[in-house]
């Protein structure tokens, strides 16, 4: 019988090895290599090997945090008052504000946000640990920080 550490490290080849997007795409690949296992277990696996799910040039691929594209920065000289929220930092491209939380919660801050309904944003998206707000039509930047520091303080001591 195969064990669940020779299939962690199968996984860990194929993920290494070959650009694969879906979950569905991972089963097939573990079925050819002797492993039947279910959605939910695939899932636990990538969550213990900190698999990550990112765009490539082909689409969106898995990757693993040795992958030079696996950029998950928690710095340790964050300020306290940033590590409880999870808030680590924005900037702006365009319309687009990109916010930068801790791991897990990005879905916590962006379900606060929408739950103002700020006049300066019309939609939001989390990731794990980003959320895309994009910005409405003649809405300045300054006007952005003043409202989302409603729902994280440490906004307003973004300089632009």
């Amino acid at each position: 019988m195969k064990s669940r550490s020779d299939r962690m490290e199968v996984l860990r080849l194929i993920l290494t090895n070959t650009e694969i997007g879906s979950q569905e795409a991972l089963l097939k690949e573990l079925a050819a290599e002797g492993y039947k296992v279910t959605q939910a277990t695939l899932s636990r696996d990538l969550q213990k090997l900190k698999a990550a799910k990112v765009a490539s040039m082909s689409g969106y691929r898995y990757i693993l945090p040795e992958n030079p594209l696996y950029r998950r920065k928690i710095s340790a000289d964050v300020p306290e008052f940033l590590r409880n929220t999870g808030f680590l930092g924005l900037e702006f491209s365009g319309n687009i504000v990109v916010m930068h939380t801790r791991p897990g919660y990005a879905a916590g801050i962006t379900t606060e946000i929408d739950s103002h309904r700020f006049e300066t944003i019309c939609g939001t998206l989390a990731g794990d640990d980003t959320i895309l707000a994009i910005m409405r039509e003649g809405v300045d930047r300054q006007q952005v920080i003043d409202e989302l520091a409603v729902v994280l303080p440490a906004v307003k001591s973004i300089l632009l």
